[in-house]
């Protein structure tokens, strides 16, 4: 997909302090984002913790970990003309403070429902890290670099889902989960003001010669939605992102962390070990199917389809079929899972490609909608079918956790049926 604009100029990257300013702004916001990761899978590793503390079942468990995602979808319908008329560094620098709010919050609640409520804060103020980032990458950056860009920052963004596995684990044993989320508060909120910090010449930058009249919306916000929503490609991709971010989060954001601990009987530091590695797939993913995409010029919905379609198949280890029981097979397999998983971030520059570049804000957000929600839906469902079996104590059923692994590989291989019939992106 060609991302230069016509009658635009690819910014050329020439003057040294240009370049540092670049630099520094990526990589401030590729940290922060790491947060954001570490916020939604946080719960599968301290689940023992959070269902011991605030006695838990597994659907409510499941609305705790789900709670992040509802909130965060839903603001994802004003994100794109909030990020256009209020610009990012307003709204990163905002949000991430309810955020951090949000951290602080559940880390002294001491009930259920103050932990979800700190949780909902939490997703509200995680919800413009990404959208935001790409908005500034598209105004500042080379645009024949987005992709690789986009894929860059999620995967140092993706270090977050290691820094919920194995280290959470140790923090989680040594000092608490409440101290640490604590402490992961007043780091975000010190990241909320280096943000506004970095970006204080976004007012000037934006308004360079390099964005073009023609990236200016012509039409108002709702004839925008309106074009959008109208067009079925749009569904099909939000399908295939609502059953591809949906699954992901309900495994090794929750589900799997009490499986491994619970069916297999792993300790929460092998558990973290486990997750990590696939944590490991995700972030190799990133740099390199965008600079894959980038250098080859290959259909984007081509390479999600056959990539997510990888994905698919490694969920079918885990519906008990096979007897999975040797540690070192969950390895590679959860590498490959989350390397094949990380194909999803095309679906973005597939989205985009198929509308006018004056809406492409609008379009992103509106994508980013399905993820979240999936995300949002899939972890209280799996909560709710998990806690329809009888349990001993604490502990589900394995039978329990694969039923529910099942409903996740037959709805993500349902989609990308749904999606093969797409648009291709122009």
């Amino acid at each position: 997909m060609d991302l230069q604009r016509p009658g635009q100029k690819k910014p050329e990257m020439t003057d040294k302090p240009d370049r540092q300013r670049l630099v520094l702004i990526f990589s401030i916001l590729s940290v922060f984002y790491i947060f954001s990761m570490f916020y939604r899978v946080c719960n599968a590793v301290i689940a023992p913790s959070l269902t011991q503390d605030l006695s838990l079942d597994a659907e409510m468990l499941g609305v705790l970990g789900g709670a992040f995602f509802y909130s965060f979808a839903l603001v994802q319908i004003p994100m794109g003309p909030m990020l256009d008329r209020m610009g990012p560094r307003i709204v990163l620098t905002a949000f991430s403070l309810i955020g951090a709010l949000g951290a602080c919050l559940f880390a002294v609640g001491n009930t259920y429902t103050a932990a979800v409520f700190g949780r909902i804060l939490i997703g509200i103020g995680m919800s413009p890290l990404l959208m935001g980032a790409l908005k500034i990458f598209l105004a500042r950056f080379p645009l024949e670099k987005f992709s690789t860009l986009m894929g860059s920052y999620i995967a140092i963004g993706s270090l977050g889902n290691v820094l919920g596995a194995s280290p959470l684990a140790y923090l989680n044993a040594t000092l608490g989960w409440r101290k640490t989320f604590f402490l992961s508060g007043m780091v975000t909120a010190l990241f909320a003001f280096l943000v506004f910090w970095v970006l204080r010449e976004e007012r000037t930058r934006n308004r360079r010669s390099h964005l073009a009249s023609s990236d200016r919306p012509t039409m108002g916000v709702l004839p925008s939605i309106r074009l959008v929503l109208g067009s079925l490609s749009f569904w099909q991709i939000g399908a295939v992102s609502f059953f591809r971010y949906g699954t992901f989060m309900g495994l090794p954001g929750l589900w799997l962390g009490p499986y491994f601990m619970n069916i297999m009987g792993y300790s929460p530091m092998k558990t973290g070990q486990v997750l990590a590695v696939l944590a490991l797939g995700t972030i190799a993913a990133g740099p390199t199917i965008g600079w894959f995409a980038d250098r080859t010029g290959y259909s984007r919905k081509w390479l999600t389809l056959w990539g997510l379609s990888l994905y698919c198949a490694t969920l079918f280890p885990l519906i008990g079929f096979l007897k999975m029981g040797n540690f070192y097979v969950y390895l590679p397999l959860f590498l490959v899972m989350g390397f094949a998983n990380g194909f999803g971030m095309l679906v973005l520059p597939h989205a985009t490609s198929l509308f006018p570049r004056a809406i492409s804000g609008t379009v992103m957000t509106l994508t980013n909608f399905f993820p979240m929600s999936g995300a949002a839906i899939f972890m209280p469902l799996m909560g709710r079918l998990i806690g329809s079996f009888p349990r001993t104590g604490h502990v589900y059923p394995a039978q329990a956790y694969h039923v529910s692994f099942l409903i996740c590989f037959l709805s993500m291989a349902a989609s990308l049926i749904f999606y093969a019939f797409s648009k291709k992106d122009k």
